[in-house]
């Protein structure tokens, strides 16, 4: 990205500590992206990766402890149990993959928008004046935001995932310049 499509020289220097811990296809998105109709005002990375989703470490982890009890120790309850685990695991990896292609590695803020990105391909993207307001949602102990933009009620949601939600949230009021109604 050339400096035109930077805010300025303190969030360059941000920027190059995150352009490090991204994705090689997101830092391409963020080279390619056209600084003439947008500039990048901040990115909001997702460090996690899909083997670390709980549907599948659980049970891999379980499988693993429970085959390797069942073996040392001699215990083939311990073994088949494990051995079941692992067969959930497997059941489990493709819906894992699946929902992982649809998940935000990179949300991207602009002076006109926002994009959230996966392995730099677009999952979604909104213009600040079709923003029309913004939701916490909790959601299985975990908190998200929702971005409801649009007439058809669409909406771009900020996974907990992402580093600094809050933070993301706080810069798209400025940057769409939407009133706060309630403290989200």
């Amino acid at each position: 990205m050339n400096n035109k499509g930077m805010r300025d020289l303190a969030v360059m220097d941000e920027f190059s500590e995150q352009r490090s811990r991204l994705h090689r296809s997101d830092v391409k998105f963020i080279d390619t992206f056209d600084s003439s109709t947008a500039v990048v005002d901040s990115l909001y990375l997702n460090d996690a990766r899909w083997w670390q989703n709980a549907s599948f470490a659980l049970p891999f982890l379980v499988a693993l402890i429970s085959t390797v009890v069942g073996l040392v120790w001699g215990i083939g309850e311990a073994t088949g149990f494990g051995l079941f685990a692992f067969a959930v695991t497997a059941l489990m990896l493709p819906i894992v993959l699946i929902t992982w292609r649809n998940t935000a590695t990179l949300m991207v803020l602009t002076d006109t928008g926002a994009y959230s990105i996966h392995r730099g391909k677009i999952l979604h993207q909104l213009n600040w004046h079709d923003l029309r307001r913004i939701d916490q949602v909790e959601y299985l102990g975990s908190s998200r935001f929702k971005l409801l933009h649009g007439d058809n009620g669409e909406f771009m949601t900020v996974e907990s995932e992402i580093e600094d939600g809050q933070g993301l949230v706080d810069r798209s009021f400025r940057l769409s310049g939407l009133s706060r109604e309630r403290e989200v």
